[in-house]
């Protein structure tokens, strides 16, 4: 006998049946049994039209939650977000409703945001919501911007239907051919002369540019006198009305000359006669319709404008820098001072001229000659320091690129340098060589200047390092630089004192 009977067995199918319905629903509808867990989050949007809850949220299309509960607050609507616990997002994470698609279902994407911001908790709020357009509102516009492109064609047509309008568009478009190209064939004759005149405008605009930067204070002085003046000009017209309207009812002398028919003859001849010698001028007659009609006069001016603008150019790029520095040397414990005028008339070449105090003074060698009685010869040398003694430097440079190199007068004799210049200038090295005495070393010098602010800079080096007489010795320092518009700046914060 069968263990189970036929009624049975088809409830177990059955049963079996629904079990496995119930389970193949959770999959496809991607339900599961946990889908309660994580934490909630709430966000408030100005429309979820179309949004309905148990929907996705996604991060960059893989869903991290679902949409909770979706109720109505302070006209907002109030959206609850259950997030997976395994995700974290910070304060600064943004939410946006997009759709799948033209007319596909709505879901609720998050775009993270910064990873060291502080982490979202069970019950907070997302702050940063963006926008989207509306579907409704989308088609509405659309549907306003065809009502008018409707009105447009509607006034084109009425304006160039029929044969006067087709007329009318085709004489439009003939002249406009032809303007077009005799513009082309202006420009295309003219082509260097409207080159220059463009460059030199540029030029001029510029030369105008820093001359404003520069003056910024003139120029809102002469603003402040152009509109007193205005005002002055306004009560002078106000005036002048008053006067015309006198004049015309003939009150005065001027009145009484202007209403005379006499004189108005007179006047009316001589405008004919000004005419006339106008259109003479015009005609090239006579020494000033010449002169005003030769290309050669015209082509004298432009160049006398150029060299102006040279000139303008070159007082602009002129520039001068004011600096002192101070060595403290470490072997004799004294201070060694320069003051340095660079005159700089080009980017890259400038001149120094430099004042030094050096502690250990200015040494002179004076060699003597002796012959004795017996026809011998001696020999005789003979060095003095002079301590109080000042030295200078007069050298010029060259600049290529980060490399500068120098050379003249260094500390009162012959030499030459080199300069690298690191870090956007902020790091100068420096070599110096001068002083080839034949009977001692050469003066060396290396050192590097650090200008951590502007104006003001640190220094360090090893000075005469190979020297004969015991004079080397580690620096440091400091120094302060001026321009001439920092000195121009300074001078006119001053106040003069009143007498």
């Amino acid at each position: 006998m069968s263990k189970f009977s036929a009624e049975a067995k088809v409830g177990l199918l059955v049963v079996a049946g629904i079990v496995i319905l119930v389970f193949m629903s959770m999959r496809v509808g991607d339900i599961g049994f946990s889908r309660n867990g994580g934490y909630s989050l709430y966000v408030l949007f100005d429309s979820v039209t179309g949004l309905a809850e148990d929907t996705s949220v996604e991060i960059a299309g893989v869903e991290v939650g679902r949409v909770g509960k979706i109720a109505l607050q302070n006209g907002k609507a109030l959206v609850t977000l259950k997030i997976r616990p395994e995700i974290r997002l910070t304060e600064d994470v943004s939410a946006i409703i997009r759709t799948r698609g033209i007319l596909g279902d709505k879901f609720v994407e998050l775009i993270p945001g910064s990873s060291t911001s502080p982490a979202l908790a069970e019950g907070d709020t997302i702050k940063k919501t963006i926008s989207t357009i509306d579907m409704d509102m989308m088609m509405s516009a659309l549907g306003d911007v065809a009502n008018d492109i409707k009105k447009l064609t509607t006034s084109l047509s009425n304006v160039a239907g029929g044969q006067s309008g087709e007329d009318a568009l085709r004489s439009i478009i003939d002249n406009s051919r032809e303007m077009l190209e005799t513009l082309n064939k202006t420009v295309q004759e003219n082509n260097e002369d409207v080159t220059r005149i463009i460059a030199n405008f540029s030029e001029f605009s510029e030369q105008l540019k820093e001359m404003g930067n520069a003056n910024s204070e003139d120029i809102r002085m002469i603003v402040a006198n152009v509109r007193q003046a205005s005002e002055m000009v306004e009560d002078l017209m106000l005036g002048m009305g008053e006067i015309t309207a006198k004049i015309n009812n003939g009150e005065g002398s001027l009145g009484k000359l202007v209403n005379d028919e006499e004189t108005v003859e007179n006047l009316n001849a001589a405008l004919a006669s000004l005419k006339n010698v106008s259109e003479k001028i015009d005609n090239g007659e006579g020494t000033l319709g010449r002169l005003v009609n030769d290309e050669e006069t015209v082509e004298n001016l432009n160049e006398t404008l150029e060299s102006i603008n040279d000139f303008l150019a070159q007082q602009e790029r002129f520039k001068t820098y004011l600096d002192y520095k101070a060595e403290y040397l470490t072997d004799t414990s004294d201070i060694k001072s320069y003051v340095t005028l660079k005159i700089q008339p080009k980017e890259d070449k400038y001149y120094i001229l430099q004042l030094v105090d050096d502690p250990r003074g200015k040494k002179t060698v004076t060699e003597y000659t002796r012959t004795d009685k017996n026809g011998n010869t001696t020999y005789e040398r003979v060095e003095e320091v002079e301590k109080d003694k000042l030295k200078f430097s007069a050298q010029i440079a060259k600049r290529y690129h980060d490399v500068v190199l120098r050379g003249g007068i260094i500390e009162s004799t012959g030499g030459f340098g080199l300069d690298y210049y690191l870090f956007e200038d902020y790091l100068k090295l420096s070599f110096d060589a001068f002083d080839f005495d034949p009977d001692t070393n050469a003066h060396l010098k290396i050192g590097a200047d650090f200008s951590p602010i502007k104006h003001i800079y640190l220094t360090a080096g090893y000075d005469d390092f190979i020297s004969d007489n015991d004079t080397d010795s580690f620096f440091i320092g400091a120094g302060i630089n001026f321009s001439d518009e920092d000195i121009k700046s300074l001078m006119s914060g001053i106040s003069m004192p009143v007498q």
